[in-house]
Order: structure tokens, then C-alpha cells, then sequence
């Protein structure tokens, strides 16, 4: 398995105050005269090449973060050395966390793309959690979010048939960056850069059913998947086949 290859933004790195991501970041509940005492806790900002692990299943778990720009994929390892996507981390996701009684991480975050991420020392999050209540309903939030999540991708993995859950995949991404004013141009359109490859970890496929099922789902006339983006043709259509519905308070 590859090694971390992170590398600290010594320039200039982005105040928390200033933070184009924070309304959709974990210190969103912080109050702005609270910021400071965050910042003093964030140990840098760090960048983080696309391939690279951020983080692997059982090493000790030291660190969390902020994806501040780029995407992730969490994963779970097989005994045969095959993954299991989880989800999708986009800008703005808190990842890595881990409460006072776990010492290693459940699962790996490997990088898509280049990643930008903010790290903070595990204990500095819990000293933050005693002395902040809001932050620590805020953590709960997300973490309950996340195991809906996972929930959720297991009902896909059991029960949908597999352009159900590369549907699914496909809509709750465009939901998610839409509502990080992350869409391409003006249309149904969504920057993709996962492989097919990684489309099949997530949704429990082979590469060559992924891909079988992307030549259908573009003859259908619903989606285009190419260089690196999907068009989304009949959005309507698309959610239907995925039996999506949005998560409440989303």
C-alpha cells in the first residue's frame, strides 16, 4: 500500500475567519470570537497528491481533518486485498474522527484528485468538544449523517440492482455538489474523476459491469459519462431508477 505524501502548505495557509468552505465545515457552529482558540488547535494546512492515502484502515488514528478542497474516497479493506468504497468525501467533509475510545482508524481515505485538507490533533478535538457544547452536537450530527450514509449503501449493496446503485451514486453526488455551488456550467453537469474503477468499489461491481452499465444508461438517454465528468441528460429519470430521495434537513 502506498504511503501518506503529505506536504504542509507553509504559504499563506487559509485563515479560519476567511474559510470559503467553513458554512459547510465542522466549525460552522463555532462563534467567530471562538475561531481563534480553533485555529491555534489546526496543527496546518496540507496538499495531498491524487493516489495518495491520507490515512489507512489500522493505523493509529492521530489526526482528523477538514477536506477543504479536492475529493476522497473512505474505504474498507477486504481479506483479499480488494476495497469497499464507503462514500465520498467532497470540500467541506470532516473525516477521520475518532472518539476517546478508539485508537486506529476504521477505514482508509485515499485521494481522487489532489486534496487540501486541515488537520487537527485528536486530542485537541476533545479538549474543543469539553469546552465548546455546540461542537460537540455538531460531531454528533455529522456522525450520525455519515452512518446514515453507510446504511443507506448497504440497502444498495443487498437489495438495488446495478444500475440502481450507480443511479444512486451518480444523483446524490449531483445533490451534493449542487448544493456546494459545485456543478459544471449551467446545465445537469458534475465533475467526475473517479475510474471506473472506483465507481465499481463503491457500488460492488466489476469495471467491465460498470462500464456495461454506463453504455446502457447513456444509450437510454439519461446520462453521458466521459473525460472525467457525467452529464446528466433526464435528471428526473435518473433519480427514479436510483429510488433516491433527498436525506431530511439536506
Amino acid at each position: 500500500m502506498q504511503n501518506n505524501k503529505l506536504t504542509e502548505v507553509r504559504t499563506s495557509p487559509t485563515r479560519c475567519a476567511e474559510c470559503p468552505i467553513r458554512a459547510k465545515a465542522l466549525f460552522q457552529v463555532v462563534a467567530d470570537d471562538y475561531l481563534q482558540d480553533a485555529e491555534s488547535r489546526r496543527t496546518a494546512q496540507y496538499r495531498l497528491t491524487s493516489r495518495s492515502h491520507l490515512y489507512q484502515e489500522g493505523a493509529p488514528a492521530t489526526m482528523a481533518y477538514t477536506l477543504f478542497s479536492g475529493w476522497l474516497m473512505l474505504y474498507r479493506n477486504h481479506s483479499d486485498g480488494s476495497r469497499q468504497g464507503l462514500r465520498i468525501a467532497l470540500p467541506g467533509d470532516f473525516i477521520g474522527y475518532a472518539p476517546l475510545s478508539e485508537s486506529v482508524y476504521s477505514h482508509g481515505a485515499l485521494a481522487i484528485t489532489d486534496v487540501t485538507v486541515c488537520g487537527f490533533r485528536q486530542a485537541d478535538l476533545h479538549a474543543m468538544i469539553d469546552n465548546h457544547a455546540d461542537l460537540a452536537r455538531q460531531i454528533t450530527a455529522i456522525q450520525a449523517h455519515y452512518l446514515h450514509t453507510c446504511e443507506v449503501n448497504i440497502l444498495g449493496l443487498g437489495r438495488k440492482t446495478a444500475e440502481q446503485r450507480i443511479a444512486y451514486t451518480v444523483v446524490e453526488l449531483y445533490h451534493r455538489l449542487e448544493r456546494r455551488d459545485q456543478l459544471l456550467g449551467g446545465g445537469h453537469e458534475l465533475p467526475f474523476p473517479l475510474t471506473q474503477e472506483m465507481l465499481g468499489e463503491l457500488t460492488g461491481l466489476t469495471p467491465v459491469h460498470t462500464n456495461r452499465v454506463l453504455r446502457k444508461l447513456r444509450s437510454d438517454g439519461v446520462m453521458i459519462s466521459e473525460r472525467q465528468r457525467i452529464e446528466i441528460l433526464d435528471l428526473p429519470k435518473l433519480a427514479e431508477i436510483a429510488d433516491y430521495r433527498p436525506p431530511v434537513g439536506s
